[in-house]
């Protein structure tokens, strides 16, 4: 899989309804995926937002984790329905 990046970030209108009057819409994508989000506040705050979320989205899908599992616990007298 390759990595999240960062394709853009662009001043909206705000929602209706929404009591801040600045909006972003920015886009997360890569080959699969793309993500479009919006959100409010300064473009310095989405811009610290939107790398922050790219980094969590490349270390979550990127990294490599082992799971540790467990065996089943049979309970004594129980009989398999399979």
């Amino acid at each position: 899989m390759t990595r999240y990046k960062l394709k853009s970030i662009e001043k909206v209108t705000a929602p209706e309804g929404a009591t801040s009057i600045r909006w972003y819409k920015f886009i997360i994508e890569n080959n699969n995926n793309t993500i479009t989000n919006l959100r409010a506040g300064s473009e310095k705050e989405i811009r610290i937002f939107s790398s922050e979320s790219v980094k969590r989205l490349n270390e979550k899908y990127l990294t490599h984790i082992n799971f540790k599992t467990h065996k089943p616990v049979i309970e004594p007298g129980f009989t398999s329905y399979l």
